[in-house]
């Protein structure tokens, strides 16, 4: 009888270490998911940029494209993370599930705000972003705007008003593990910006990434 209660912590400890077993199961799951889903809609995003004026950009707002249903604004690559990801227009929970998405703003108007979860195929490692790296966000008339990371900030998940304030021309976020906070990249134009009818370079990353075949 005396060895009742140690089968018992015994058994407890199996169900937690079985129970941990199936989260972390379950998180690489979702991550999978998550960039099979993204590299499938990048590949309808980029096939759609070559050759084509879709509107002017007068208006401020960005041109949109449909692809399996679900509207695009364009890309968003990061060279230091490897990450070349499609860009949804708008934000929502359904959208986050398989790509970054629009959270506000423009690129025209230099304030636009990215966001996305924190899989690994997503923005999960925006925390390793340094100072001075590279972002580059192509429209979908192929056009790309040139970035550096300026800052990092940690923001509490209900602090809209601090992720919406202040003078940055891009801004990516993702939730921190638990969804407490937010990781908050803000980055500077550096002032460059490809020309309409210039072969995107998203296209050669895409490329080089095997998400399209090559052009001849």
């Amino acid at each position: 009888m005396k060895k009742i209660p140690g089968y018992l912590y015994m058994f407890f400890g199996a169900v937690l270490i079985f129970i941990a077993a199936l989260i972390i199961k379950n998180n690489f799951d979702e991550n999978a998911e998550a960039g099979a889903a993204s590299d499938s809609l990048l590949t309808g995003v980029i096939e759609q940029m070559p050759g084509r004026v879709i509107e002017p950009e007068l208006s401020g707002d960005m041109p949109i494209v449909d692809v399996d249903g679900r509207s695009f604004i364009g890309t968003v690559e990061i060279p230091s993370l490897g990450l070349l990801l499609p860009i949804q227009n708008e934000w929502s929970n359904d959208n986050a599930r398989v790509s970054v998405c629009r959270y506000m703003g423009s690129v025209y108007e230099n304030n636009l705000i990215v966001a996305g979860h924190n899989y690994i195929e997503h923005f999960g490692k925006l925390k390793e972003l340094k100072t001075g790296d590279r972002v580059i966000v192509t429209d979908m008339n192929g056009r790309s705007f040139y970035f550096q990371v300026s800052n990092m900030e940690t923001l509490g998940a209900y602090d809209t008003e601090k992720m919406e304030s202040g003078d940055w021309d891009l801004t990516l976020f993702t939730c921190t593990i638990g969804g407490a906070n937010r990781v908050t990249i803000r980055c500077e134009s550096t002032g460059e910006a490809s020309q309409v009818g210039e072969v995107p370079d998203v296209i050669k990353a895409a490329e080089e990434s095997k998400h399209i075949r090559k052009r001849k």
